[in-house]
């Protein structure tokens, strides 16, 4: 998505006030919404269906980017589009969402920039081939920053991360020609490698840059058969991490491999996994076609398993943590995160550690996203209830503070009472809200309900917070 794009959306948020109170007259005659709020006809996420929900799940908001995993490139999302980057709550309920009619959000989370939480994403070109740029948001949802690829590349969809040296560590699919007579492939044949760019955030220059087809060769793939594109994609780089010595652990889904890296020279130090692995493993710690890498500092590695490439009845994915001996050359399994039914998660997928060990687990093509406590005990459990799915998914704290104002929209029921419809569209700190002199009414989700008088003048629905304070207020609706 272009600059250009998030301006033009900005802008229609804003002209759309105006829309939306003219819209709130056209209520009290009997009008209908197309949308799934009253207040906000123009939003439509995806609903959450939540199976698990336990009183020790960890605080904080889930983070998701839904999309349609089988839509056809180029075919726009259905109006209003359902996809685009989303903040819920543990019920389900929208926190916050930003709609794509066009381009594809993925990997949203929060990150630090500049010492503070911002949101972060990738969003470009998904199906059909891979093209975009990174955003950094802040808690008033203005854009911050937009990182582009350097040296003519174009950024990938499956990496977009901060580090505290202030650059942003990225991937990238490149089709190069090479020789692929050994996979039984032309001379002259296309292949696409992984390439990894580090960018120094002031400046967009490129710092370190790792080519994949460098040090691993196309021997190590087991997915050496044409794409429907006419290329090979034996590596399918999906994550970079910070190993402990700030060394890069990489993720090759196709090699079913990680790859520690030196991060000066480009060396590969060794490979977990894979055709040439350097370590062996003990009992039920071998992963195959993986996702999401990551080091964390009691020395595990955590992983998602996808255990295939392709859809299919015998895939059981799973989210694993293991211990690596660097010095014995051998992996342990710590443990494995499974549902008690199993989860086809083909393809995407991620594991992210949280803060009392526990982990929230992404399932992708699945659909669903769950925490698990530090035992492998499932306490929180939920899915898309549309069939969207999210490349990956993300359990955290966020505090967001739009600008601008709350939405109201009005119905005039039977008993000449009017209910009014309020929302602020990614407002965390909203506990209640009030209409005119009316009792406050505790806020009951992303929109709320409060039924008033049918007579007097204009009133404004204005949002407080738990200690009562006045945080914004709507514009004023006739009744």
């Amino acid at each position: 998505m272009s600059r250009r794009s998030f301006v033009v959306a900005a802008a229609a948020t804003v002209g759309g006030l105006a829309a939306r109170q003219a819209h709130a007259l056209d209520l009290l005659a009997g009008g209908a919404a197309p949308g799934r709020y009253v207040s906000r006809p123009d939003l439509a996420p995806p609903p959450i269906v939540v199976a698990t929900s336990t009183q020790d799940a960890s605080p904080g908001y889930v983070f998701l980017a839904p999309f349609d995993f089988s839509a056809q490139p180029g075919v726009p999302p259905p109006a209003p589009s359902p996809y685009g980057p989303l903040i819920v709550d543990s019920s389900g309920e929208p926190v916050w969402f930003l709609p794509f009619a066009k381009d594809t959000a993925m990997n949203v989370h929060v990150q630090l920039y500049r010492d503070r939480p911002s949101l972060t994403w990738y969003a470009g070109i998904v199906s059909g081939g891979y093209g975009g740029n990174y955003f950094v948001f802040d808690d008033t949802y203005h854009e911050r920053k937009e990182i582009r690829a350097g040296r003519g590349e174009h950024g990938d969809l499956h990496e977009f991360l901060l580090t505290p040296d202030q650059t942003a560590l990225i991937s990238i699919y490149s089709t190069i020609i090479t020789d692929l007579r050994s996979i039984g492939g032309p001379r002259k044949g296309k292949l696409v490698e992984g390439i990894v760019q580090e960018i120094e955030l002031a400046s967009g220059r490129v710092i370190f840059e790792w080519h994949s087809f460098d040090h691993v060769g196309v021997e190590e793939s087991y997915r050496t058969a044409p794409t429907s594109a006419g290329n090979v994609d034996y590596f399918h780089l999906n994550s970079i991490g910070i190993d402990e010595d700030h060394n890069l652990l990489i993720s090759a889904r196709h090699t079913s491999a990680i790859y520690k890296v030196d991060r000066l020279g480009g060396e590969v130090i060794w490979r977990l996994g894979g055709k040439k692995s350097d370590f062996s493993f003990g009992p039920g710690a071998r992963f195959a076609f993986q996702h999401d890498a990551r080091r964390h500092p009691d020395g595990t590695i955590t992983v998602f398993d996808n255990r295939a490439t392709d859809p299919g009845p015998a895939v059981s994915s799973r989210g694993l943590r293991i211990a690596v001996d660097e010095k014995r050359r051998h992996a342990t399994l710590v443990r494995a995160y499974t549902t008690p039914t199993a989860r086809n998660g083909f393809a995407m997928g991620n594991v992210q550690q949280l803060p009392d060990g526990g982990v929230f687990v992404g399932w992708g093509t699945d659909g669903s996203f769950s925490e698990f406590a530090a035992d492998g005990t499932l306490r929180y459990d939920a899915r898309f209830g549309d069939g969207s799915v999210t490349y990956r998914a993300f359990r955290t704290g966020w505090t967001g503070v739009p600008d601008g104002t709350p939405a109201a929209a009005a119905r005039r029921n039977a008993d000449g009472t009017v209910t009014l419809y309020a929302s602020w569209n990614g407002a965390t700190q909203v506990a209640r809200w009030q209409a005119g002199t009316a009792p406050p009414v505790t806020r009951t989700g992303f929109e709320t309900a409060l039924t008033v008088s049918g007579t007097g003048g204009p009133v404004s629905v204005v949002a407080l917070d738990a200690a009562g304070r006045r945080l914004g207020a709507s514009a004023p609706i006739p009744l």
